[in-house]
């Protein structure tokens, strides 16, 4: 850049700085052509900046009070006063910068901090002219008898301040971006969580399919329960003619059984009339003992009167003609008693014969008797129950009208789940395959943010990479559903995906290699992709079972990952 004609040149050929400066500035410091001479001019300004340091921060603090939204994230954050002292003491060290890493450092920390506070980048840079506004009138004051000087003060403290807010600029730009992608990062995951489609297509399907048994099962029942309450009404038909016949019966048996009761009256009476015939029948054998006695007193008297007559001989003839026929007739006499008593003690051993049957008889019937009474009652019971199942077999009937109705209802009602159940299952499928689309978006433009974002402080490419690996899984399980196509060639090894490119780089690195969990990750790294290989062919060759129970370990190693690279982003901040 020149001047007006006539004036001297201000500007220089440009040239490789001889600034001592960290690796991070070698691009800004050149391209800002700054120098150690610029360095030294700064100093020279050191009395300026701590004449009006008081006078800046005053100003500057009572600009920002005019804003209430300023003040807001001031007093959410902060106190004014606690800001003035970290002011001051950022001023205070222009004079003596030294370009080192701890001083791109603060300076990132200062863009860190407006980023997480949500202060935007125009009231950052807006701050700088109240160093302006005091110093450049001081340093024109002090050095317009110098102009070249004064310029060269100038264009020092403007390049510093430049490179002060190229620096916090950027961190703040990154910071923003990888909140950004952080965002994104989170809305991906939360699109990555909603992976459970497929156990709710599998439930579904099992459900449906049990829908479908209950259906048959209803139809089965349904018909099952209409011949049963047609069995039923039936049965009711059967029970009313029944109760007619067991009335009728229960008549009929009571007569029966009011007969036996009289027969064993009459049995009674027969009894005692045997008894009364033995009675006879002793007194009978009694009277007959009597004849036989007389009989023999007659024979005997008969054989005295014979033995008189022998004696009387002619005179006694007559006579025992006489007692030879009484002898005679005693004799017969007593051979009829004989015959008599033979016959009487043949009716007297029937007669007791008889005795004990009816005795044993008369036992039987007093206990048929007794049964008989409790018969005619429990009979009578019977009927009555016969009634009340009567009535209920016509309330069974009833309700089984009524059951086979609403079973009839029930069997439609699950035809109509059994369609609904299918119809969920088509809009669940195409909600996951939108899910997919939308994850698939989301990823898209994530990749895109991370493309646009030249650095990455190490516990955000961390964060970044978890992602990446969360993707791996889900993209997998996506291609178990059928909605995202693998090729095998994708199926990189555990050297190539982000988090293997950049362990690799980050072995040479000692103050991450040294760090625990970073020794920790390599082993579940390797095997998760030789996992997520192994469930690609299982898919491929159709073993979706094995490939689901394959996945459950991949769910496990990828836990193992997840931990580890939570501790190391701890273990790095």
């Amino acid at each position: 850049m020149f001047g007006k004609r006539g004036a001297q040149t201000v500007t220089a050929l440009i040239q490789k700085s001889d600034v001592q400066m960290s690796d991070q500035l070698t691009g800004k410091i050149h391209f800002l052509q700054m120098n150690q001479t610029d360095l030294d001019r700064l100093k020279q300004i050191e009395p300026l900046l701590t004449e009006h340091l008081e006078a800046i921060t005053e100003r500057h603090y009572h600009m920002l009070c005019q804003y209430s939204h300023l003040m807001q994230i001031i007093e959410t954050h902060t106190t004014v006063d606690r800001l003035a002292v970290s002011f001051r003491h950022y001023l205070q060290s222009l004079p003596h910068a030294k370009l080192d890493d701890a001083y791109v450092a603060g300076r990132k920390k200062i863009g860190e901090v407006h980023s997480k506070i949500g202060l935007a980048p125009e009231w950052y840079t807006g701050s700088y002219l109240r160093v302006y506004e005091y110093l450049i009138p001081a340093i024109v004051n002090t050095y317009s008898k110098r102009p070249q000087e004064l310029s060269s003060v100038l264009l020092a403290l403007m390049r510093i301040i430049t490179l002060d807010s190229q620096i916090v600029l950027q961190s703040y730009q990154e910071d923003n971006d990888y909140k950004v992608i952080d965002r994104l990062g989170e809305v991906l995951e939360l699109v990555i969580q909603i992976d459970k489609f497929k156990h709710v297509l599998d439930t579904l399907e099992a459900t449906t399919e049990e829908a479908g048994n209950v259906g048959s099962a209803a139809e089965q029942l349904s018909e099952s329960v209409q011949k049963v309450a047609q069995s039923a009404v039936s049965v009711a038909e059967s029970a009313s003619t029944t109760i007619e016949q067991a009335t009728m019966g229960k008549d009929i048996i009571q007569d029966s059984l009011t007969s036996f009761l009289s027969m064993a009256d009459e049995f009674q009476e027969m009894q005692a009339k045997t008894s009364q015939l033995m009675t006879s029948i002793a007194e009978v054998s009694q009277v007959v003992q009597v004849i036989r006695n007389i009989a023999d007193q007659t024979n005997l008297l008969a054989l005295n009167a014979s033995i008189e007559a022998a004696r009387a001989n002619e005179h006694g003839r007559g006579f025992a003609i006489v007692a030879d026929e009484v002898r005679k007739l005693a004799e017969q006499t007593k051979q009829s008693v004989q015959s008599i008593t033979a016959t009487i003690n043949n009716v007297q051993n029937e007669a007791v014969q008889v005795k004990e049957t009816a005795t044993l008889m008369s036992d039987h019937f007093n206990d048929k008797v007794i049964q008989t009474r409790d018969a005619i009652g429990i009979l009578g019971d019977i009927v009555q129950n016969i009634e009340t199942v009567g009535h209920s077999t016509g309330h069974i009937a009833a309700l089984a009208q009524e059951q086979s109705a609403a079973t009839d209802d029930i069997s439609m009602r699950i035809s109509q789940v059994l369609t609904n159940m299918e119809q969920v299952s088509s809009h669940v499928s195409n909600v996951g395959k939108n899910v997919y689309n939308v994850g698939a978006g989301i990823n898209s433009l994530h990749k895109l943010s991370i493309t646009q974002t030249s650095h990455f402080k190490t516990k955000h490419y961390l964060r970044i990479v978890k992602t990446d690996h969360l993707l791996w899984k889900w993209w997998l399980y996506n291609f178990m559903l059928g909605y995202h196509h693998i090729d095998e060639k994708e199926l990189v090894d555990h050297h190539q995906c982000r988090l293997g490119i950049w362990y690799d780089e980050a072995l040479n690195n000692p103050s991450l290699s040294t760090l625990p969990s970073f020794k920790q990750l390599e082993a579940p790294h390797r095997q998760f992709h030789e996992t997520v290989r192994r469930i690609y062919h299982l898919v491929k060759q159709g073993k979706l079972e094995e490939a689901e129970a394959t996945f459950d370990t991949l769910e496990d190693i990828s836990q193992r990952i997840l931990n580890v690279l939570d501790q190391l982003a701890k273990e790095v901040s």
